[in-house]
């Protein structure tokens, strides 16, 4: 089918919400749109209720593979899609009735690589909504986004970094090869987002909140992220994976001129490890030494941490403790570690830090 737009909804085991999602892109008011839903080897009444649907609308495409997570369903979806922009739903979402009208029309108007929309979280227990997890962005179209030097307020940042409130130029995509990486079976939407804005030329985005995100699910992977973050060994080994791709398409040199790269480095890794206002992450010894190896990896690629002197004191010290982690350590250093560790803010995270992340002390 060639549409204006093509919807790829990827499906494991939703079948209380999916009539609820399915409904609310049937009644689009852009009729221009095929629906392609990935079917990703459910074991309950997903797939029987995905062709009732499909038989009473034929824009409703099922797709059946077997499970490979929700970025290979992604994927599969990617590759059967006709339409002129390309959007993603999660079946335990649902959407307004304009939103792929009034994003196809910014869009287009803009000649936009990618355009987003904001969206409004709420509570799968009591429908109550959740202002942490809503975004209702400042508007704004990005005419040249290779050129910007990072801002607080650049247009891409409005844009969050999920695949779900945004539309995407089919051509743009195809052209720059660009798909949900299959290992990543969790936290895919932020390694694809990075990788998008290597490419990007153009964004666009509007304030309205279109989507509607599912928050508080029992049984959903996110629940636990809620709580107490994404994993930090799979934050650093998201981070090293757009990176490595960064450098491999030629972009890593101007992400670092333009301090792209180092926004990167502080939002999604020292943030975590460095604030003294969280707990310190709770890691197995192997995980210690697993993040250890991401970071080290990481400041392999993107140089030397000398180029990080900007950050503040402790942030500073912190990148060059990651690109050549103590190797070690003896008795009396541990000790004096230990001892530092109990001072207030971020001098004393640091030396805790370091005791975890030192090659004989992690998680110890």
């Amino acid at each position: 089918m060639s549409a204006a737009v093509s919807i790829i909804v990827p499906c494991y085991n939703v079948a209380p919400y999916l009539d609820k999602c399915m409904e609310s892109l049937t009644l689009q008011t852009l009729g221009d749109l095929e629906i392609i839903s990935v079917n990703d080897g459910s074991g309950d009444d997903t797939p029987a209720i995905l062709r009732a649907w499909a038989e009473r609308d034929g824009r409703i495409r099922v797709v059946d593979r077997e499970n490979g997570g929700l970025s290979a369903a992604r994927n599969t979806g990617m590759a059967l899609a006709g339409g002129e922009y390309i959007g993603f739903v999660d079946p335990d979402d649902y959407v307004e009735h304009s939103m792929y009208g009034r994003l196809l029309e910014k869009a287009r108007r803009s000649d936009a690589d990618v355009t987003a929309c904001g969206y409004t979280g709420f509570s799968d227990r009591d429908g109550s909504i959740l202002e942490k997890w809503s975004l209702s962005p400042e508007e704004g179209v990005e005419e040249n986004v290779q050129a910007c030097v990072f801002q607080e307020n650049a247009v891409w940042r409005r844009m969050a970094a999920v695949a779900w409130n945004k539309l995407y130029k089919r051509e743009f995509l195809e052209r720059n090869g660009l798909r949900f990486e299959p290992r990543f079976r969790q936290g895919e939407d932020d390694a694809f987002w990075l990788m998008v804005l290597a490419h990007a030329t153009r964004l666009a985005v509007i304030p309205d909140q279109l989507y509607w995100y599912r928050r508080q699910r029992k049984g959903a992977i996110s629940l636990a992220w809620e709580e107490k973050g994404c994993p930090l060994p799979l934050v650093a080994d998201r981070l090293l994976h757009a990176t490595a791709y960064w450098k491999k398409c030629g972009w890593l040199e101007s992400g670092l001129e333009r301090g792209w790269v180092l926004r990167a480095l502080r939002h999604y890794l020292l943030v975590r490890l460095l604030n003294p206002g969280q707990p310190l992450p709770q890691l197995s010894e192997e995980e210690w030494g697993r993040l250890r190896g991401k970071c080290r990896e990481w400041f392999a690629l993107a140089g030397e941490a000398e180029a990080f002197r900007t950050l503040g004191k402790w942030d500073f010290e912190l990148c060059r403790m990651l690109a050549s982690p103590p190797e070690h350590p003896g008795f009396l250093s541990r000790a004096w570690w230990k001892l530092l560790s109990r001072c207030r803010g971020r001098r004393g995270r640091y030396y805790r830090l370091k005791g975890k992340l030192s090659s004989c002390g992690g998680g110890k």
